[in-house]
């Protein structure tokens, strides 16, 4: 409970909060990660072998330093947002919003009644059903939810997304969002004026509607406009990303001391 309370009330209080991707689903890189000094761990169950029943010996190497764990599923099914909250999973990401009813959909899977459909059985969640009455007391609170906007028919719809009753934050999938709106990924298309302005409406409505605003961060060169946009959620880095580049650079200083 610890876990969801500290991640809502860091999602809420619009502060920036920062968080790498974990596409391993092995423990030791789970424990590895968790003590990089990160404020949450983002598990991709969309574009990596992270399905949600890996989750339970996942989350106790994570739990062991009470880091939050968002997990991103691989799309918007009931099924899958539900499993990876049972499993005790502090909020979900759910990838290609592209309309207020499919923003409903999502939170309608993640909420108990009468604000959702959630069935009852949050087995690991509820600590195999000790704290039972306790999580399903808290747990329409507590848990975040979080929406990508990845399309240009989501930008479309940008303000009734955002309105959607229950919805924590919109976050921006900048490659899908800017291959969506006929840009080029990678930095051509981050830094397109069309795609700064994307960004900027996205913010702007997590704001006017009282919700957080997220943003995966490819370079350190755009943190800055990003936190002047009004994100406040971001995510830099992924384990396979850091293992390829702190390897590389340990041997390459290696090899330099030897010539």
């Amino acid at each position: 409970m610890k876990k969801r309370s500290q991640l809502a009330d860091q999602i809420r209080s619009a502060k920036p909060i920062v968080g790498p991707w974990m596409s391993i689903p092995h423990p030791i890189v789970a424990e590895a990660l968790a003590q990089t000094g990160v404020d949450f761990l983002l598990l991709d169950g969309e574009h990596a072998p992270v399905p949600p029943y890996v989750l339970g010996t996942l989350l106790p190497s994570v739990e062991l330093y009470e880091l939050p764990v968002i997990y991103r599923v691989c799309a918007n099914r009931t099924e899958l947002i539900k499993a990876a909250l049972d499993h005790g999973v502090a909020g979900v990401m759910v990838p290609m919003i592209s309309s207020p009813g499919e923003a409903e959909s999502a939170v309608a899977a993640a909420k108990y009644a009468p604000l959702g459909k959630r069935g009852v059985g949050a087995w690991r969640a509820s600590n195999y059903y000790v704290d039972e009455a306790a999580y399903m007391a808290t747990a329409n609170t507590l848990t975040s939810i979080i929406l990508q906007i990845e399309t240009k028919e989501a930008m479309q719809a940008l303000d009734e997304i955002a309105a959607v009753p229950g919805v924590d934050a919109l976050y921006v999938g900048p490659a899908d969002l800017a291959m969506s709106m006929g840009l080029k990924h990678g930095a051509d298309g981050a830094l397109h004026p069309a795609f700064l302005d994307a960004c900027a409406r996205v913010a702007d409505a997590a704001r006017k509607n009282g919700i957080a605003a997220g943003i995966d961060v490819a370079s350190l060169e755009y943190v800055r406009a990003y936190r002047d946009m009004g994100f406040s959620i971001l995510t830099y880095g992924a384990d396979f990303n850091f293992i390829l580049s702190g390897g590389r650079e340990a041997q390459r200083s290696l090899k330099a001391m030897l010539v």
